[in-house]
């Protein structure tokens, strides 16, 4: 496990301190506090100055159990840090707080979020996830919000491609949500970084999703949308992403799929086409993000992966990302059946194909 949890220093436990007593007042919110903050110069500074007004709304506060946070392994960052992130200061209501738990360390690096339907279909579960592996093995980290469907298919790719990913949850650290995305909780927590900033007691609540979206929206340099209906909140995640000048680029779908109607309207509206998972790397080459510094297991030009040996490497080349049949496979690569079904049974056991019913296979 990468533990990169944050040790408090005594100025920022002062402050966590501060910030949790104003979040107290649901008057103020988000947008309020960072008013105090930037005019007082320091939550402490801003408490000080309203203590008061804030007695008489709550004269008898409950001291935060901020040590208690700390012993269970939560990280938790005030705004106020010089290591808060630099990109969630784009926002006008920054999280006050951040808790965290992981490798902190893959906020400092280039992050590309991947988002879309709870609802998605296979084909666009799998568009995913093989975008999050070619963006975790580029160096590339990968931010979304753990929910069902697109988020948990991207979140698994990245960690099959390094582990470069960020979920950024609709709930504090104690209520796992949703409860089948338990193992992917601890996996992300192990190898990425879990991010919140809801206290680790507090509740899945629907307004929790959208709030949470503008903090994936900030950590990222460019948004991908696949599949999200008309409704979807990976909508609210483009809206955010848009107002902070973010690139937006988006997977088409069928016409026929409910799940596209709402991320094929975003190309009627200029968003950026991502027609093939695998050109991600090529679309931030042409944007001109910055990739970061470990991606030599991305995949190379000429179709060919330096990950998978060598004598694969063909029969990975002529494997397709929609599943095709073994007699397909072998002809392609001008082999034999027997020689295509030992390779593939290698490749999916490396994790470089999957296994389709009716012994069909495709590339991950």
């Amino acid at each position: 496990m990468v533990d990169s949890r944050v040790t408090l220093k005594a100025e920022e436990l002062r402050e966590v301190r501060a910030l949790l007593h104003l979040k107290k007042h649901s008057r103020l919110g988000d947008r309020g506090i960072r008013t105090l903050v930037d005019l007082h110069g320091s939550a402490s500074r801003a408490l000080a100055a309203g203590g008061a007004q804030l007695e008489l709304l709550n004269p008898t506060p409950k001291p935060p159990p901020v040590s208690s946070w700390l012993e269970e392994g939560f990280g938790v960052l005030p705004m106020t840090s010089p290591r808060y992130p630099a990109s969630l200061s784009d926002l006008t209501d920054p999280p006050p707080l951040l808790f965290s738990r992981g490798n902190w360390g893959l906020l400092a690096g280039p992050a590309v979020a991947i988002v879309g339907s709870r609802r998605a279909t296979e084909v666009g579960r799998r568009a995913a996830e093989t975008m999050g592996r070619i963006l975790s093995e580029a160096g590339v980290t990968v931010v979304s919000g753990m929910a069902l469907g697109i988020d948990g298919a991207a979140h698994r790719g990245a960690l099959r491609g390094g582990g470069k990913t960020v979920a950024v949850l609709g709930s504090g650290f104690r209520v796992i949500y949703p409860g089948s995305h338990r193992s992917l909780f601890r996996e992300i927590g192990e190898r990425g970084l879990l991010l919140s900033e809801f206290l680790p007691h507090e509740s899945a609540l629907p307004h929790h999703f959208p709030k949470r979206n503008r903090i994936i929206a900030a950590l990222a340099r460019a948004v991908v949308v696949v599949e999200a209906g008309r409704k979807s909140g990976a909508l609210i995640t483009v809206d955010h992403g848009l107002d902070l000048g973010r690139e937006i680029l988006v997977t088409p779908g069928s016409v026929e799929n409910p799940q596209a109607l709402g991320s094929n309207a975003l190309l009627r509206e200029g968003a950026r086409v991502l027609p093939d998972p695998a050109g991600i790397l090529d679309e931030l080459d042409e944007l001109g993000l910055e990739r970061g510094g470990n991606g030599g297991g991305a995949d190379a030009p000429g179709g060919t992966s330096p990950a998978i040996p060598s004598e694969l490497q063909t029969l990975w080349a002529a494997l397709p990302v929609e599943p095709i049949s073994v007699d397909e496979v072998a002809n392609q690569a001008a082999v034999s059946v027997t020689q295509a079904l030992a390779g593939l049974s290698a490749l999916e056991l490396g994790g470089w194909a999957r296994r389709c019913p009716g012994m069909r296979f495709q590339r991950c």
